[in-house]
């Protein structure tokens, strides 16, 4: 399918990159079917065959896309506690999580956090994502990793459209 963006202009996804949001995310309940566009690292992180950031991109509404972020490459003590089964999950090995990313503009230097207390499960082998708020309060909204530079570009999607293993 072709699918017109405001962020990457106009975009071919198969049907097998799609992936289902049954519930939508908090703040916008009618998000329902995204494609996840690779990015490339995250700023810090060195490159390597997978990305590290997302683009989370809705199929129904061009306007709305969110960065996502592998958290282990930059938290690498992250840990979440996940009930697969309430989830619907049949194998935890389909499992990946992403982290919503924010940028904040401050001074003009792009300041980035990510959500460590409601990732995103993404579960590959039934092409859903579910939005899980975490109670551990340990796990900050608004955890700073990184300042983008002038020549750094996540707005690129690569042909990598599917997190890697390295998101479990």
């Amino acid at each position: 399918m072709q699918v017109h963006t405001r962020r990457f202009g106009s975009i071919v996804v198969d049907d097998d990159e799609v992936y289902a949001v049954p519930n939508g995310i908090p703040g916008f309940p009618e998000l329902r079917r995204v494609v996840l566009l690779g990015a490339g690292p995250a700023p810090g992180v060195n490159p390597g065959d997978d990305s590290s950031l997302y683009w989370m991109q809705d199929l129904d509404d061009g306007d709305l896309a969110f960065m996502c972020l592998v958290p282990w490459e930059i938290f690498p003590d992250y840990e979440i506690d996940i009930d697969e089964r309430t989830l619907g999950i049949a194998e935890e090995a389909d499992v990946r999580i992403l982290s919503l990313v924010t940028v904040h503009r401050t001074a003009d230097t792009p300041h980035l956090t990510a959500n460590l207390r409601a990732p995103l499960v993404v579960d590959v082998g039934r092409r859903r994502v579910q939005q899980v708020i975490l109670s551990d309060s340990r796990w900050p909204i608004r955890a700073p990793f990184g300042v983008l530079d002038a020549d750094d570009d996540a707005t690129v999607p690569t042909s990598d459209t599917s997190p890697s293993t390295a998101a479990v």
